[in-house]
């Protein structure tokens, strides 16, 4: 229990530390950089910009693009007291020549593996109809009804069959907590810190430590983005390699977009759960996950067009064998739980957030159901085991991509924020450690004791390993910045115990206190020593890296390119080795942004992303997992722990008010 006197919404209680000057001469923060920081906070002054927002999206011009609503927009870019230039500033200097406008976000398409299936006809008649009647609906077709469906699961869940009565049981229950939460934080919300009466939610101050993750968040306070966000800008990858990967494998419309490609058509194949057209409409499932991020909302502003109208076309497809209307059945109750967030999240869309506030919960299997639910991803539901183990693997869905996401969360106060909900809203380095091992350790039950993927967890491994790619491609979250600011951090988690395994409650008590598991069971990883040889602002590295057998079998088969390692492991591990500075990082990992993507999409789609392909992918993840790189991802997006509104990452619209 915390002792203290109460804290009012916006400040931060800070461990054995008052002032950020106290910070700067702590382990792996250079003293300099933080001196800068503090004779620049007053002084900076963004310098003009002539990027022009006719070239971006309608999604990006929402938080890249400006600041917060009642601000001015910053008319420049920010490079912030360190010199890590913004994503914002690195990706949208002026082109040489003016692109053209951004593809639509078109849905109404399938890659070419899928043509001459049912799947295809399917689209193509969608296609025509929409063409000529908008807004119509198939005559006798499915009826889109999250709220009737997740009342039906609750009152008959054998009604899609027996076999599915386990899965259908428990959506409901994950979605019922989730929405039961949502609820109780709604009578938080606006009332400063304090916990509901069921005492299961809370919003409480951030605690921070006078430790190096202190000290980023200090630069955070101290105006490091110039009051810029890096979050939510959805972005097309304008170079030959990646229009010659569409133009062969048959994308088009949000396939342009790396944050669809690498998260539906990339990450979405992984699991590789069917051999024919029915994995192309699981994959159309995922759809759905970019409703909870408002792309609907933004989009319809610009075009006028229903994207939700059009996924719920796709979705509608007569003759649906029964497991993939049960699939279809679980993405839409938990769209029944999206649908109350994004109301809660419209109504209060306007108030202030300090980022120094954490939601916290105190009921673990109650916020897991939650996370689980917020994750979005019930596509794969019925690929995961039942009972605690698959909903600790719906939950790790959404856990793996908020290690990314605590500074941007912290910035817009996100309720599903799970990290700092495992450090009960704390940064303290002592305790993201801690988190961080727990998480390893959850990630870890998938793998064997000789380090191969357990058949039975084979779906949930791939499904929540898949989500560090589109990390990486869906310029939702600045990773790479993120793990330029803290690479030394990693050293500091990958000296923790990394390799032993325990479900959700081996690793917490029933109120989310850490503890040890008993007698868990390791993993023990083969590696062997790659090869690598890559140039950097015109200098050779060469040497070897010791990673999991599987990548180095993959490389040698050429199943696995070696550029993919090279962007996802070796270049990190030259930063954090100290072998290459962040600037030449960072303008390396920019320049080969398209390129990286359009080789890993290509290698996935020519081995039909099967398990020759998926295995080590999964093992490079796991290996930048294994070596603390997230750790440091996590730390660096502190930096993003600044002012603004609540939910100000996503699109609104304004919610009815009764007559």
């Amino acid at each position: 229990m915390r002792t203290g006197p109460p804290l009012a919404e916006g400040e931060i209680r800070l461990m054995s530390v008052q002032t950020a000057p106290r910070l700067q001469a702590q382990p792996h923060v250079q003293s300099s950089r933080m001196t800068a920081a503090h004779h620049l906070a007053a002084t900076i002054v963004p310098a003009p910009q002539t990027c022009a927002s006719s070239v971006l999206a309608p999604l990006a011009e929402r938080v890249h693009a400006g600041t917060r609503p009642e601000n001015p927009p910053l008319s420049g870019f920010s490079t912030g007291p360190t010199g890590l230039g913004t994503s914002a500033a690195r990706l949208f200097q002026p082109a040489a020549a003016e692109p053209g406008p951004p593809p639509a976000l078109d849905v109404l398409w399938t890659r070419r593996r899928a043509a001459g299936s049912p799947l295809a006809a399917h689209v193509e008649a969608v296609r025509h109809r929409l063409a000529d009647d908008p807004g119509s609906h198939r005559p006798g077709g499915w009826v889109y009804d999250p709220e009737k469906t997740l009342a039906a699961m609750r009152s008959d869940p054998t009604a899609w069959g027996e076999r599915f009565t386990p899965w259908m049981m428990e959506c409901a229950e994950m979605v019922g907590h989730g929405r039961d939460l949502l609820a109780q934080i709604r009578e938080v919300r606006g009332k400063g810190f304090g916990f509901t009466p069921s005492g299961q939610v809370g919003l409480v101050p951030l605690t921070a430590g006078a430790d190096p993750v202190g000290a980023l968040l200090a630069r955070a306070r101290l105006g490091e983005n110039a009051g810029r966000s890096t979050k939510s800008h959805l972005a097309t990858c304008p170079s030959p390699d990646w229009a010659a990967f569409m133009d062969e494998f048959g994308f088009q419309g949000v396939g342009a977009y790396p944050n669809f490609a690498a998260g539906a058509w990339g990450g979405g194949l992984m699991p590789d759960t069917y051999e024919d057209w029915r994995q192309d409409y699981v994959v159309m499932l995922i759809y759905g996950f970019y409703l909870e991020y408002n792309i609907d909302t933004a989009y319809a502003r610009t075009g006028g067009k229903s994207l939700t109208h059009e996924i719920l076309a796709l979705w509608d497809m007569p003759d649906l064998p029964a497991d993939l209307v049960a699939r279809r059945a679980h993405v839409e109750a938990d769209l029944a739980f999206f649908d109350v967030k994004r109301r809660d999240e419209a109504e209060a869309h306007t108030a202030a957030t300090s980022g120094l506030a954490a939601w916290v919960y105190r009921d673990r299997d109650t916020w897991r159901d939650m996370k689980a639910a917020d994750s979005g991803y019930f596509t794969y539901h019925l690929s995961f085991l039942p009972n605690h183990a698959g909903r600790d693997d719906m939950m790790l869905t959404g856990l793996v991509a908020d290690w990314s996401d605590i500074g941007p969360d912290l910035r817009f106060q996100e309720c599903g924020q799970s990290v700092l909900a495992l450090t009960r809203g704390s940064v303290v380095m002592a305790d993201l450690l801690a988190a961080y091992e727990r998480t390893v350790w959850m990630f870890n039950t998938h793998w064997t004791p000789t380090g191969g993927i357990r058949p039975e967890r084979y779906a949930a491994c791939t499904a929540v390993l898949a989500v560090g790619p589109w990390l990486l491609g869906n310029h939702r979250h600045d990773a790479w910045r993120y793990y330029a600011l803290a690479a030394d951090l990693s050293h500091a988690a990958q000296q923790r115990d990394l390799y032993a395994c325990g479900q959700l409650a081996d690793c917490y008590t029933e109120d989310l206190t850490p503890i040890t598991p008993a007698d868990s069971p390791r993993v023990c990883v083969p590696r062997r020593e790659l090869p690598f040889d890559v140039g950097i602002d015109g200098v050779r590295h060469t040497g070897t890296v010791r990673l999991h057998s599987v990548i180095c079998d993959a490389v040698g088969r050429g199943v696995l390119p070696m550029g993919v390692v090279e962007y996802e492991f070796v270049l990190p591990w030259l930063l954090r080795e100290g072998r290459i500075s962040p600037t030449a990082f960072l303008t390396h990992m920019d320049r080969a942004y398209c390129r990286h993507f359009a080789q890993l999409m290509r290698a996935g789609h020519e081995a039909d992303f099967e398990r020759p392909f998926s295995e080590p992918m999964s093992a490079l993840i796991m290996e930048q997992w294994w070596h603390g790189m997230h750790f440091a991802i996590g730390a660096g997006s502190l930096v993003e722990a600044q002012t603004d509104v609540i939910a100000g990452d996503r699109a609104h619209d304004e919610p009815a008010r009764p007559s």
